[in-house]
């Protein structure tokens, strides 16, 4: 699945789910070994943090503590426990005759609120990867959780994680020697092309106008407007496709400069 052109998310998401639904299988009765065996654990979330890169178009450089997060796939040493849980309290309410779609419900909603506060105080230690993601998506994890409109791009991703076409990134993978901005020759960053970058002056006060955002927002803001409501999320999707592609297209530009000037032809034209 290429990250452009390829399938949305939610077609990805699919493929996760049959993922997800071999390794749990039969969790009601092994689900608590993964928080006691650190070796099962490690194994399985690695494969799962693969899995959530792919269902959000991320580069592999993005941390699985970021990329459970945005792809709304809580790790298995939470996942698999909470279902042994449900499993445990379901069965014991048909026992009892007590059984009802309400409070079938009342038990998933519940076990479903202790997960994410647990995932939550997991996401929370302090110098873990990830930290720009989680410090946005985490103080609203469960609406963000619920959300049932939207679908994560590959631009969307970069935006969300820091990691993509800007210059700190790039300079941290070797691709750039400096981390200035192309347009403004600041310091670029995700937060810079949010917030700063004149260069957007125009797309930046559209955005803050559909999502309601005051001058100094952060991406946290941004998450509270668009995990409820879907022409927020359009509208900043439009914004983060729009600035994307031009910053995309300008490191291209970039590259081919430097590579016409490294070339073979290039020198001996200069030695001539």
């Amino acid at each position: 699945m290429p990250n452009l052109k390829g399938p949305d998310e939610r077609r990805r998401r699919l493929f996760a789910n049959v993922v997800l639904s071999v390794l749990l299988y039969g969790a009601p009765v092994w689900g608590d070994e993964l928080v006691t065996s650190h070796q099962r654990h490690m194994a399985l979330n690695r494969l799962m943090g693969s899995v959530a890169q792919r269902v959000i178009s991320a580069y592999r450089t993005v941390s699985g503590d970021a990329a459970f997060l945005l792809a709304r796939i809580p790790p298995l040493r939470f996942l698999a426990p909470m279902r042994k849980k449900v499993y445990a309290q379901l069965k014991r309410l048909k026992d009892d005759g007590s059984y009802t779609p309400e409070t079938r419900d009342a038990v998933k909603e519940a076990e479903f609120l202790n997960m994410c506060e647990q995932w939550r105080a997991f996401l929370e230690r302090p110098n873990t990867p990830g930290e720009y993601t989680k410090m946005a998506v985490v103080p609203h994890l469960e609406s963000w959780m619920r959300r049932e409109h939207g679908s994560l791009s590959f631009h969307l991703t970069q935006i969300l994680t820091g990691h993509g076409c800007f210059a700190n990134f790039l300079r941290r993978i070797g691709k750039r020697a400096v981390d200035s901005c192309d347009f403004c020759g600041e310091g670029d960053s995700a937060i810079h092309t949010l917030r700063e970058c004149p260069a957007w002056d125009w797309q930046r006060i559209v955005l803050k106008r559909a999502l309601g955002l005051n001058r100094d927002f952060a991406p946290i803001d941004i998450i509270d407007a668009i995990a409820g409501n879907w022409e927020h999320w359009y509208a900043f999707s439009a914004f983060t496709e729009e600035v994307m592609r031009e910053k995309e297209e300008e490191e291209r530009r970039r590259e081919r400069v430097r590579r016409a000037a490294t070339s073979p032809s290039s020198e001996e034209e200069g030695s001539g």
